[in-house]
């Protein structure tokens, strides 16, 4: 199954990189400029752009990643009976955004790596890694236009963007606050929205520009978005599993970088209540302590392993896992035109990358 995903996810990956290199080019002269702004009231200057802004975007592009949120889209047009081709440039909506968001992230978290190599603000310095990822929110709306999409469906598409960078915005709130000491205590239903926002809203945006785009019923959008939103959910439980059992080699980011920024993962929550009360207290002090030790971050994670948090995480990403393949069932009840995004979803809970 995973080599059949993995190849399918290879061909979408291909399409979305064209369409990429299509609306967002790697580098800019001053006509270039003006296809984004329209004509300067005085004069643009290219170099800044390019080096302050296409230049580390194309950085983090070119070392991979999985294009799975365009692939969403993708799909369920598909499923829905279209053409990928008739909406392939809006790929680079949900990506670019993806993108931006990340490098954006590396920073307030204070992250090392990413996808392998250091983060974006550890090569070009903050403000730039900043400023190219909040341009990254914005920048691919400009299709909408060019592309002529009937002006319903655009301003359907631009409602659900506005409330998507929304919830990515109160996610990443959250999340922040949390590894900051800022809120004392966090249940796991808490945890479950946080990540719903943070990570589930880009990716219920990308089946709903699909829906949108095919003329989807009202019933059929929401079922797929909600299929969308818990598969992202149970992607990410499964990403905080890797990030302290996985192997750096394959998974690209430092292991225990969330016990290094104290974050309150579904294992951290299933732990601090299950441990007992001493050891509950180390964990709690080792998180706040935000450490880069890795012999602390080993004692963390052993404390996780002992607790039994992380195969609890891993039943909790399956469950998730269950209801959004209902709710696939209920938008696509067709097995075979939902096939792609079953294998998808199944991908993004059991991978080890």
């Amino acid at each position: 199954m995973d080599e059949d995903i993995i190849e399918i996810l290879s061909s979408y990956a291909k399409l979305v990189n064209r369409e990429l290199e299509r609306f967002i080019p790697r580098r800019v002269d001053e006509r270039g400029i003006e296809e984004f702004l329209g004509k300067p009231t005085y004069r643009y200057e290219a170099k800044s752009i390019n080096e302050g802004i296409l230049k580390p975007f194309w950085d983090l592009l070119d070392r991979g990643g999985k294009r799975w949120r365009p692939a969403l889209m993708l799909m369920a047009y598909e499923a829905l009976g279209g053409n990928i081709e008739d909406i392939a440039p809006l790929t680079v909506i949900p990506e670019a955004i993806h993108n931006g968001t990340l490098a954006v992230d590396d920073v307030e978290d204070g992250s090392e790596f990413r996808r392998g190599k250091p983060c974006i603000h550890k090569i070009y310095g903050e403000d730039i890694a900043i400023n190219m990822g909040n341009t990254m929110y914005y920048l691919p709306i400009l299709i909408l236009e060019k592309l002529g999409i009937d002006r319903d469906k655009r301003l359907r598409i631009l409602e659900e963007y506005v409330k998507t960078m929304l919830k990515l915005s109160f996610g990443q709130g959250m999340d922040i606050a949390w590894h900051k000491g800022l809120v004392e205590e966090v249940d796991e239903e808490q945890y479950l929205e946080m990540t719903l926002l943070k990570t589930g809203a880009l990716a219920g945006f990308s089946v709903e520009i699909a829906a949108i785009m095919a003329d989807a019923s009202k019933e059929v959008e929401e079922n797929l978005k909600r299929f969308a939103e818990l598969a992202a959910v149970a992607f990410q439980i499964q990403d905080d599993i890797l990030n302290v059992v996985g192997d750096e080699a394959k998974y690209g980011k430092e292991i225990g970088g969330d016990i290094r920024e104290g974050k309150r993962t579904l294992m951290v929550i299933h732990a601090l209540r299950n441990l007992p009360e001493a050891d509950a207290r180390r964990l709690k002090e080792i998180l706040d302590m935000r450490t880069a030790d890795r012999s602390l971050i080993r004692e963390a994670i052993d404390l996780l392993r002992r607790s039994g948090s992380i195969e609890y995480a891993k039943e909790v990403s399956k469950r998730l896992a269950e209801e959004a393949m209902e709710s696939l069932k209920k938008a696509i009840p067709d097995p075979m035109r939902r096939r792609k995004l079953e294998l998808l979803a199944k991908f993004l809970i059991t991978r080890e990358y």
